[in-house]
């Protein structure tokens, strides 16, 4: 059941002024450049080439400044070939994840975390460096881990704690598969297994990990990159072994949220090659926003039922438009339970054309399935496209109900409030917009960023309902589902 809900006045991180602060461990030297010499070049999922200037730079992550704010780059986003050059070098080149953005008006300012730092890599030696000064090199590298790897006693208590028993975990369910017969029943012993087991384990995990999210945020900011690199030294080998953790920290296709990874939170069954990988898989999607994700499908099928039932009481075919759909699983659930779905137009938009495939072959077999008439259409545009055919006066098309769930954890709030502005011209007289957002309130943001590399921009009820243009947003609510991870705002066009 869903509840209406207010703001808890808990404020976002004001990122736009960190990025123009030099933080701890900034190389003077890169900072000085000017702004020819001091850029970044990288490819956009889409294939686009882009090119920005550095205002932060530090060991693990930086921020710099595309000059064309309409681009729609995204949190948790995988930029290839990203580059770095300083002094006419190449300091860096591999690939970076998108963790914030930030639209400064006549520019759009970007943070990235980086890789581990290969031995490509000429960070931290000065150009030109030979053999002779090699000692002047390590005690500036010394100095530069005296005050960036200052690690508190308590966390690595803590992650060695959590590994010790993880891995103890994993040595005792391998003398277990160790000892199963490959016969008929084997899939039966694992289950039979599991279903005693990771109860148990996921419980102990959590019970520590709920000390490792206050621990994170007692650090201060400057030390946030070295607690990464080293819980990712130690727990990486733990948890990227399954299925889950390894989609979402490698992106095979180019950013986090994917369709599989949304599939995998759906399904909610163990996956992986081994009892250990499937107990971690387990554990992954069971966590808060697994389990939100899951309430977010029923929330988004409640009011499709619904919104279809309304139109049809006036003798038409509803229209619905879903942007960001990834694998649609709302619309196939809706086709398989409801012949009220004949009486539904979908129209189904993603920014990757794989998604899109999928989605559209699970559809068509549900349709064929359950003898369904429904017309469903794909399109593959990106938030870019969208926003630019609204410029151009080629948003003309009308729906009853339009959704978008997932897509604005990831966009900056004038592209977003760019974006509803535009569904809200597009929704016919009584119709219904409905998007969503995450929000910061249950222990597992630090947890997903460190050890998966997801990135999300977090919302409250104020900052998700700010989203809303002015004009009408006294008219907006704004929603929870059952675990208040996921909000949504709720907005019904006067007729």
């Amino acid at each position: 059941m869903s509840a209406v809900i207010k703001s808890n006045g808990r404020g976002s991180q004001n990122f736009a002024g960190q990025c123009h602060k030099k933080a701890d461990g900034v190389t003077a030297a890169v900072s000085s450049l000017n702004a020819r010499e001091n850029e970044v070049t990288f490819q956009t999922p889409d294939g686009v080439e882009m090119t920005g200037r550095v205002s932060r730079l530090a060991r693990h992550a930086l921020a710099f400044e595309i000059g064309n704010p309409a681009a729609a780059l995204r949190t948790s986003e995988v930029l290839a070939n990203f580059k770095i050059v300083a002094a006419n070098r190449v300091i860096y080149f591999g690939r970076a994840t998108v963790s914030n953005v930030v639209n400064a008006g006549g520019s759009l300012v970007c943070e990235a975390k980086l890789d581990d730092l290969g031995s490509e890599t000429a960070f931290f030696l000065p150009s030109g460096q030979s053999p002779s000064n090699i000692e002047a090199a390590y005690q500036a590298f010394f100095q530069a881990w005296q005050n960036h790897y200052r690690i508190s006693n308590e966390f690595k208590v803590l992650v060695a704690d959590v590994e010790s028993y993880l891995v103890g975990v994993r040595q005792w369910l391998e003398q277990l598969e160790f000892g199963l017969k490959e016969d008929a029943a084997k899939a039966a012993k694992e289950r039979e297994i599991l279903e005693a087991v990771a109860p148990k384990v996921i419980a102990s995990f959590n019970g520590r990990h709920e000390r490792f999210e206050e621990l994170v945020y007692a650090q201060p900011p400057e030390s946030r990159g070295a607690h990464q690199d080293f819980v990712r030294r130690h727990w990486h080998k733990l948890f990227l072994g399954s299925p889950f953790g390894h989609r979402t920290f490698y992106k095979p296709i180019g950013y986090a949220g994917d369709y599989e990874m949304m599939n995998m939170i759906h399904r909610n069954q163990p996956e992986g090659s081994a009892l250990f990988d499937k107990l971690i898989h387990l554990l992954l999607v069971s966590q808060w926003p697994a389990r939100s994700v899951r309430n977010r499908i029923d929330h988004l099928g409640e009011y499709l039922l619904a919104e279809t039932a309304r139109v049809a009481r006036g003798g038409r075919t509803a229209r619905v438009l879903n942007i960001g759909c990834g694998p649609a699983r709302e619309v196939q659930e809706f086709l398989k339970r409801s012949p009220l779905s004949n009486q539904a137009d979908f129209t189904l938009i993603d920014f990757n054309q794989e998604t899109l495939l999928h989605a559209g072959g699970k559809l068509a077999d549900a349709k064929r399935e359950f003898l369904r008439r429904t017309p469903v259409q794909t399109r593959h545009l990106s938030v870019y496209e969208l926003l630019k055919r609204a410029r151009d006066g080629k948003g003309g098309e009308k729906f009853d109900f339009i959704y978008c769930a997932g897509l604005f954890d990831y966009l900056a709030p004038d592209t977003c409030r760019a974006l509803t502005d535009l569904w809200q011209k597009s929704l016919f007289p009584g119709g219904l917009l409905l998007f969503a957002n995450m929000n910061d309130t249950k222990p597992f943001r630090n947890f997903i960023e460190f050890v998966l590399d997801w990135q999300l921009i977090y919302r409250d009820s104020r900052e998700i309902l700010s989203l809303v243009p002015e004009g009408w947003r006294d008219s907006a609510r704004v929603v929870a589902e059952p675990t208040s991870v996921n909000l949504f705002v709720h907005y019904r066009k006067p007729d």
